[in-house]
């Protein structure tokens, strides 16, 4: 039994939950290897990973975990950490449980995205963010969505998300996007301050391909799980589908997604 860990040394200041985490894997006969950046595109084998961070820390080692097929443990040391399964305060038993064997594999749907050639995956989202140029002069872009090739909506403003159902409690959501049960097979495209009445987000299913274009003067960039992947010129087209591989978590039995809702948007919902 061998794990891989991952330490957001930003979030752990001092290596603390590392060497906690450390020890712990000691004292259960688990052997580890902490792997860093320069790890991240090679090809490695693992029982699992093993984050110490929050919710960016595991979208940063997503692209590694599919493409080794190793599924995640989330630790939380960061703010919300909505992705993550522990809390800092439970690694004692997220390492127990992992060495009994008593955790479930959870696969959550993955994004491919693509643009100019370039290719990458998603677990939360895919969105075009308009560019201002003093020399064009447009304050807001001009976005046609497909879906399947079909025209399924057309309007002015900041930008566009298409988004997993993980990422749906994400940046979609804090636009106005919908919500969606991790179980469901379907993506969703949310517009970003669209000057239209009534315009919402349109939920897919996740066997169809959108694509996103840019029809006016103004340009855009393309982010992936919130990192810059491209630039968008005019009429560029950024494809979004479904990837052949799912992100794989390590779960509680007890694991519940509209539990964790409640708990870590209390804000919205008051469970």
């Amino acid at each position: 039994m061998k794990v891989f860990i991952y330490d957001n040394k930003e979030k752990d200041c001092g290596g603390k939950y590392l060497n906690e985490l450390k020890t712990l894997l000691n004292n259960a006969s688990i052997e580890y290897e902490q792997i860093f950046d320069s790890d991240l595109k090679s090809t490695k084998s693992a029982d699992a990973i093993f984050t110490l961070g929050g919710d960016g820390t595991i979208l940063w080692i997503v692209e590694f975990a599919n493409n080794n097929n190793i599924p995640i443990v989330g630790i939380n040391v960061g703010k919300v950490g909505f992705l993550t399964e522990f809390e800092r305060l439970e690694m004692a038993e997220a390492v127990k449980l992992f060495k009994e064997n008593k955790l479930k594999i959870e696969d959550r749907l993955t994004l491919s995205v693509s643009v100019n050639g370039i290719t990458t995956c998603a677990l939360n989202d895919a969105y075009i963010q308009r560019v201002y140029s003093e020399s064009v002069g447009c304050m807001t872009a001009d976005i046609l969505v497909k879906i399947d090739g079909i025209s399924a909506a057309k309007f002015k403003g900041d930008g566009v998300i298409v988004s997993s159902p993980t990422g749906s409690t994400a940046y979609s959501l804090s636009v106005g996007g919908a919500i969606l049960s991790p179980e469901i097979k379907a993506l969703s495209v949310t517009p970003i301050a669209a000057h239209a009445l009534g315009l919402r987000s349109i939920v897919f299913s996740a066997q169809s391909v959108c694509s996103l274009e840019l029809t006016g003067k103004a340009s855009g960039m393309l982010f992936v799980d919130g990192r810059l992947v491209s630039n968008v010129g005019i009429n560029d087209v950024v494809e979004v589908k479904a990837a052949n591989v799912s992100t794989k978590f390590l779960r509680k039995e007890d694991y519940n997604f509209y539990k964790k809702l409640s708990l870590k948007l209390k804000d919205g919902f008051q469970g």
